[in-house]
């Protein structure tokens, strides 16, 4: 092949220059200006059916991204962290159990009595009706039974006579199992592996530490729990460690799901919520509308006739389907903006209330295995009970102290919720006043024992109640707490009912102005090739 050949061949796909395709360009307008009108409407039906369809398209495409958006609120994110949060409720509320169940109950017997005598006077505490917890059955079936919720029925124990505590349910073995299955649906709408080299925060990696975790936490409640049938003071000191390895370790891992999971929804809440979707209907609208019109006045200075027919109709199904859309999508909108402030701000908010009251109840407990003597328990109590936004007292704090998230969930609850709201509030009231009352009763000095009596028994042989016994009966026995705790779940409950159907009907919006938008383009399309076409046939 010779040079020249050779460099002809090589300029055959090479691109052209500006020149050239300015010229294939006036070449081409030359030709459909010489063409007849008949080819010239053919090229105005073309580009307006290019036109409503790429529109068409494109407004599909934005509502998709919304829907996807909206229906991932309600089906991972918010799904996530309703499960975030009953893993967090359920490791505080077996915290909290598995504290109520372990008292120093070595402190309430006089030191000068025999091994059989405390004994005695231990299953003498451990038949009245304010002592809470299964402590029944020989030490490994007792363990187990604390584990499993599962006891051996009948079993030899130190209790009284003839009761079975196992045979009602275990409230820390639910309590543990409740966070454990949340676990488990946790790792079923988030899966994926934990890669610890590059990202050791991820929420897998969280969920793995988590669930290391807790085999640990209950070796440490079992062993508290046998030291405690035993009669050893021992008992309360593993219990300490247990509840500080559930407060800083597990439930501060667990506050990091929760914060993650909710980034989430505020995440989807933004895209669901843009304007993005408006400006794109806009936009497409208008352009679509240009079109229209140009192809309406292109028609009458050609035929001299002012309205065509299918151009006039497929306008007015383009004007009705763009008005809809926006009616829709901002209906969508101010739904999803509702629900979100009347549902799912208080909604986190008593969720993160319930919490902190079961760690100020674990602490509670803990203080109360100190005697009143632990510091850091009382610290721990009074910073939880703080978050919430009230005083140890039972008051709530001004707002200028900021508040708590009680005090917000309380004031972010609609109108409908107002006598729940009061009930609610009066409980935590009243479960701080009976602690209160606890506190001070600690704080009495110890009663004398008359002069020859080394058992603590009065002239009847009755034991007369101790100011710990006192406390604990006080604490236990009042009804406040858990009348607060069932009544923020009946209020989360309701919050996540009426939450998850509101944005059902958002994702309903969005699917009715996809379907709209979709028939709106075809028809138009229809209407578009009717209305020139027979301008066409005109001109065959």
């Amino acid at each position: 092949m010779s040079g020249a050949e050779h460099s002809g061949h090589s300029f055959i796909g090479a691109p052209r220059s500006a020149a050239q395709l300015w010229a294939g360009a006036r070449r081409h307008a030359g030709r459909v200006r010489s063409a007849g009108a008949g080819s010239r409407f053919v090229g105005v039906l073309a580009l307006l059916t290019g036109v409503l369809l790429v529109a068409g398209l494109v407004t599909q495409m934005v509502l998709d991204r919304r829907l996807t958006a909206t229906e991932s609120i309600r089906e991972r994110s918010v799904a996530a962290l309703i499960a975030a949060e009953r893993l967090r409720a359920g490791l505080a509320g077996a915290d909290a159990t598995a504290a109520s169940n372990v008292f120093a109950w070595v402190t309430l017997a006089p030191s000068s009595l025999s091994p059989a005598e405390r004994r005695s006077f231990y299953d003498r505490v451990k038949a009245d009706d304010f002592y809470a917890g299964d402590h029944s059955g020989d030490v490994s079936a007792g363990i187990a039974g604390d584990l499993t919720g599962d006891a051996a029925p009948g079993g030899a124990g130190d209790g009284a006579a003839g009761a079975d505590p196992a045979a009602a349910a275990n409230p820390y073995s639910a309590a543990l199992r409740g966070a454990e299955t949340a676990l488990l649906d946790l790792r079923e709408i988030d899966p994926g592996a934990c890669d610890r080299a590059r990202d050791p925060e991820s929420t897998h990696c969280l969920m793995t530490r988590i669930a290391t975790l807790i085999p640990e936490y209950t070796g440490l409640v079992a062993a508290a729990a046998a030291n405690t049938r035993a009669g050893n003071t021992v008992g309360g000191a593993y219990q300490n460690l247990a509840s500080d390895l559930m407060t800083r370790s597990i439930l501060g891992q667990t506050d990091q799901l929760v914060a993650a999971y909710g980034d989430r929804v505020d995440q989807d809440y933004r895209q669901a919520t843009s304007g993005a979707a408006e400006g794109v209907l806009l936009g497409a609208l208008g352009g679509v509308l240009v079109a229209l019109v140009g192809a309406q006045v292109y028609v009458f200075r050609r035929t001299n006739r002012m309205l065509n027919l299918g151009l006039v109709t497929a306008t007015i199904l383009v004007v009705g389907a763009g008005s809809a859309g926006l009616v829709l999508l901002h209906g969508q909108g101010e739904r999803l903006v509702t629900a979100q402030r009347s549902d799912y701000v208080p909604t986190t908010l008593l969720a993160a209330s319930r919490t902190l009251a079961l760690q100020a109840r674990t602490c509670e407990f803990l203080s109360l295995i100190s005697l009143g003597n632990g510091e850091n328990a009382d610290r721990c109590f009074e910073d939880a009970v703080s978050a919430l936004g009230y005083t140890p007292d039972g008051q709530p704090k001004g707002p200028s102290s900021g508040g708590g998230t009680l005090t917000a969930g309380l004031i972010a609850l609609p109108d409908r919720f107002a006598g729940q709201r009061a009930e609610l509030g009066g409980d935590l009231g009243r479960w701080l006043q009976v602690r209160a009352r606890a506190v001070a009763t600690l704080q009495e000095p110890p009663p004398t024992a008359p002069a020859g009596d080394s058992t603590g028994t009065g002239a009847a042989g009755t034991t007369g109640p101790t100011a710990f016994g006192r406390a604990i009966e006080g604490t236990l026995a009042s009804p406040h707490f858990e009348r607060f705790v069932g009544g923020t779940d009946e209020l989360l409950a309701q919050g996540t009912d009426s939450f998850a159907a509101e944005l059902r009907a958002a994702a309903r919006d969005v699917r009715l102005l996809t379907g709209i938008v979709v028939g709106a383009a075809v028809l138009a399309v229809l209407c578009a090739g009717l209305g020139i076409g027979s301008r066409i046939r005109e001109y065959r």
